[in-house]
């Protein structure tokens, strides 16, 4: 018998490792097109879950300054985040490339999915009043800068970090000490589905993620300054998900996982996602604000975060490209207009097989 240093997969990498057949069965060509979306939304709903409470979990470890070895199977816990990091990395950007995979699939039965720079004018027209009527009531934007605090950023939003660099007459400029750039931030608004459906044409359905309908309005957002160019890549963190139950006696059970889990919401960020094409200057800016620890997982990734609303992508009358509806066959002698639990006493009958 061939001996091995460690003859046990470390739980953490075993999920992950099972993650990625969830990301295989977007890759495979007989699950319906539309299914194969919903695949990836499933993937990264998962991670989130997964970075909340086992990545959590382990950088607890490190953060106390212990190794871990006597419950992660004999690894060291620094060494483990250091891996699971790199396994992510390169899951999220197989994700993309599936995603453009996909989504090469779906122009091929008439469906686009478009980014801001490919809208016509009449599509324009439509985003610009949408924007108007529908997102931007719900819209909430924050100016950045050196000497306010930064904003606690929610667990389960996305954001835009939003770049300008001002013209050197603008007169905001001169208020701010002559600062030429100025960041913000705007959460992306979860009030709202995040497909948005444009006119038909013919028989061409378009879609436009939410992300780009801001994108493409963002001179309606920023109109009180005067800049020269701008720019809004997405961002995103993960909280610490892990209860603490404290051992206060004089609360009830009910009391300390309440308290719990409303410190979820300001607990530590445990990874920090961003649009690999983001400026390394804001991406330092903003590194520098949120405090990015060591251990923290700095993870690139695509245009787009917050993929789990892929499981919501809209079926747009489809249903050729998603599975077949599964209706319930009835059981003969069962009917819900009488006892079930009377009908079974009588004689036993076969629901599943």
């Amino acid at each position: 018998m061939i001996k091995t240093k460690n003859q046990y997969i470390n739980r953490e990498i075993s999920w992950l490792r099972f993650n990625e057949r969830v990301l295989q069965e977007c890759e495979d060509e007989n699950v319906p097109l539309i299914e194969r979306l919903r695949f990836l939304g499933i993937f990264s709903n998962n991670l989130d879950e997964f970075f909340k409470v086992r990545y959590a979990t382990v950088k607890r470890i490190v953060d106390a300054g212990k190794t871990g070895k006597s419950v992660l199977g004999g690894e060291r816990a620094k060494d483990l985040l250091e891996e699971i990091t790199k396994i992510v990395i390169d899951q999220q950007m197989k994700s993309v490339e599936v995603l453009k995979k996909v989504e090469q699939e779906l122009e091929e039965q008439d469906i686009f999915l478009l980014n801001e720079k490919e809208l016509s004018e009449e599509q324009g027209v439509f985003v610009k009043q949408y924007f108007i009527e529908k997102v931007s009531p719900q819209l909430m934007t924050i100016i950045l800068d050196d000497y306010t605090k930064f904003p606690m950023l929610k667990d389960t939003a996305a954001y835009l970090a939003v770049k300008m660099v001002l013209r050197s007459d603008d007169r905001t400029k001169r208020t701010y000490e002559k600062r030429e750039k100025r960041y913000a931030l705007i959460e992306i608004p979860k009030g709202i589905d995040r497909f948005v459906v444009l006119p038909k044409e013919g028989n061409k359905n378009y879609i436009l993620i939410l992300d780009d309908v801001i994108r493409y309005c963002l001179d309606s957002v920023f109109t009180m300054f005067d800049y020269k160019s701008i720019s809004a890549h997405m961002i995103k963190i993960t909280r610490d998900a892990e209860l603490d139950i404290d051992n206060d006696l004089s609360k009830s059970f009910i009391e300390k996982i309440y308290s719990s889990v409303e410190h979820r919401k300001i607990s530590d960020p445990v990874r920090f996602v961003y649009d690999n094409c983001i400026e390394k200057d804001t991406l330092d800016f903003l590194k520098g604000k949120m405090e990015v620890e060591e251990t923290d997982s700095v993870i690139p990734g695509g245009k787009y975060h917050n993929k789990r609303d892929y499981m919501g992508f809209p079926s747009l009358g489809r249903h050729d490209l998603m599975y077949e509806k599964i209706v319930p066959l009835p059981v003969n002698g069962l009917h819900l207009e009488g006892s079930l639990l009377e009908k079974i006493a009588e004689k036993d009958y076969l629901q599943y097989t």
